[in-house]
């Protein structure tokens, strides 16, 4: 009897120290699966970081190249814009580009350094034959290129001083009186003819100065060729308003540049006309560049 409950006690206690051992290791597992649970929290929310910075540095360094990109591209254009403003004032500063009319007299005392002895076939009776040099050199140019088309120029005039223009101006008024003599004859100082920059061109065919003229193979030729050697019709028919003179289809301009020159032809506006949209033009790019 004793003996049997001596191994009921036995196996008693052998029931709960399983159970304790059991509980003690469950204790430990949880534990276990606890601190792997904080630490896989841990290296993920270190990961998360991690990743938030990287995109961060991402972010940024996109921010940094838009913001370089915009200041090249700023820089740029406002490269671009300087140098047209430059190339603009270039054409309103060239001495060839001079504006002469009413509104834009010279002086009486200005005489282009430039003049010299034209050697281009002018009319006999033409006593002065001087040009501005350059414009000499072209004249001859398209002159004998004129020629070997078999149309034969003649100049009428060329450079006329301030006191000769007067003289001119004056004994037309006598005859005609002033409002007709304006109409095709300038003032003294309102002249291009003062420049040397200006001829007044004819035909053996037709060697009139009147507008009938136009109707002859050398007008055509000239106003079809012209701006190769650096001319532009001046006074064009319609422009009458803005050039203060009537039609005058023997006057040609030297310019110098025959892509502005083919320009203003191509495009039949007149002299005052092109200054204006270059002054216009650098108005517009100052505003936009302030």
């Amino acid at each position: 009897m004793n003996n049997r409950n001596e191994v009921n006690k036995l196996k008693i206690m052998s029931c709960w120290i399983f159970v304790v051992v059991a509980i003690a290791l469950g204790i430990r597992n949880v534990s276990d699966n606890n601190i792997d649970n904080n630490k896989s929290s841990v290296n993920s929310s270190k990961k998360n970081e991690s990743i938030e910075e990287i995109n961060n540095k991402e972010g940024l360094l996109a921010k940094s190249r838009s913001q370089e990109q915009n200041k090249s591209f700023s820089t740029d254009s406002d490269t671009l814009k300087s140098n047209e403003i430059k190339r603009l004032e270039g054409i309103l500063n060239d001495e060839l580009f001079i504006l002469v009319n009413e509104n834009n007299k010279l002086e009486d005392d200005y005489v282009p350094s430039t003049l010299v002895e034209s050697d281009i076939a002018f009319e006999e009776y033409i006593e002065c034959k001087q040009l501005d040099e350059r414009t000499s050199n072209a004249a001859k140019e398209m002159f004998n290129a004129a020629l070997n088309d078999n149309v034969n120029l003649i100049a009428i005039s060329g450079y006329r001083g301030y006191s000769v223009q007067e003289n001119l101006y004056n004994s037309r008024v006598e005859v005609k009186g002033v409002e007709k003599t304006r109409q095709y004859t300038a003032e003294a100082g309102a002249s291009e003819h003062q420049t040397g920059l200006a001829i007044d061109i004819v035909c053996n065919d037709y060697p009139y100065l009147d507008e009938g003229f136009e109707n002859t193979d050398a007008f055509k030729w000239l106003y079809n060729n012209c701006y190769k050697y650096g001319f532009i019709l001046r006074y064009q028919k319609g422009k009458e308003d803005i050039t203060g003179y009537n039609y005058e289809p023997w006057h040609f301009r030297y310019i110098g540049n025959a892509n502005i020159a083919k320009d203003i032809m191509d495009r039949g506006i007149c002299f005052e006309e092109f200054i204006n949209e270059v002054n216009f033009q650098i108005e517009e790019l100052k505003g936009v560049s302030n």
